[in-house]
Parts: structure tokens; C-alpha cells; sequence
């Protein structure tokens, strides 16, 4: 008895501690806008920088103290496309992010011709263009399959 107890107990626990990171990608896939909060938790969660309970905030402080974004934001600010890549090529350092990227040592300009002429981002994007909350969900997964090497394929999909 004690054990079928544990058991549930143990399953019941488990529930709460999933259902954080699932309420976080919910509301991220639902923003019009994303924001340098969300991506910034994405990335460090990616990144194993962070745990699945950390704020938005913390996000944005980690990636700051680390250098992974060039100068602090607020956590609710909307993200454009070309800082979005430069946050996601960040994640990959043998992402080298092109010639121009390493001779102005981390552009955001760069990073987004870099993640445009490896198919990651559309041709006709915009680099000041606001991006939505699942725009950034896809752009990452695309990011993972294309520089995640054995990552992305090791996945569960049951």
C-alpha cells in the first residue's frame, strides 16, 4: 500500500513540475509579440543556463552577464528579428555566424544575414520586423535541426 501511495505521490508531484515549462511555451506560442524575456528563456533553458521555474527576467540576466546579448533589456521589450537571431546564434558557438559577424564581434545584422543565407529565416524577412511568439518557437526549432547536429534527432517522440 505504501508503495502504490509513493508512486502517486510521486506522478502527482511530477504533474506540477512539467506543467510550468508547458504554461511558459503556451504563452509564449501565444503572443503576438515576442519579447526579449521569452526568447532570452528559451535560449538559456536551451543552453542549460537556467532551470524550467526561472523568470523572464533571470533569462534576460544570465544571457547579459554572459555577453549572449550585446546590452540589458527589459524583460517585457519586444524582440525584432535580427536580435532574435543574434540571441539564437549565440546557442551555437560553431555557429561562428559568418566573417562579418566575427570581425564586428557579434552583430545582430550579421547574425540575421547568417541564419537568411542558411535557410533558417525566410528571404524576404526584415530584420526590424517584430516577431510573434511561435515565429520564435519555429525559428529556434529550425536553428536546432540545422546547427543541433545529433540534438534535434535524438528526441522522444512518444
Amino acid at each position: 500500500m505504501k508503495r502504490i501511495f509513493s508512486i502517486l505521490l510521486i506522478l502527482f508531484a511530477g504533474t506540477f513540475v512539467f506543467a510550468q515549462s508547458a504554461n511558459v511555451i503556451t504563452d509564449i506560442l501565444e503572443s503576438d509579440e515576442a519579447t526579449y524575456g521569452q526568447v532570452c528563456y528559451l535560449s538559456a533553458i536551451h543552453q542549460g543556463l537556467i532551470s524550467e521555474d526561472a523568470t523572464y527576467e533571470e533569462a534576460v540576466e544570465v544571457l547579459f552577464a554572459r555577453g549572449q546579448i550585446p546590452e540589458s533589456v527589459g524583460a517585457y521589450d519586444t524582440v525584432y528579428l535580427a536580435n532574435l537571431a543574434f540571441i539564437y546564434v549565440q546557442i551555437w558557438p560553431s555557429t561562428k555566424g559568418g566573417l562579418m559577424f566575427t570581425l564586428t564581434k557579434g552583430s545582430p545584422r550579421y547574425a540575421f544575414k547568417k541564419l537568411k543565407s542558411d535557410g533558417v529565416i525566410p528571404d524576404n524577412s526584415d530584420p526590424n520586423s517584430v516577431v510573434s511568439g511561435r515565429q520564435a518557437l519555429n525559428i529556434l526549432t529550425t536553428c536546432m535541426m540545422e546547427y543541433g547536429s545529433d540534438e534535434s534527432m535524438n528526441m522522444d517522440i512518444e
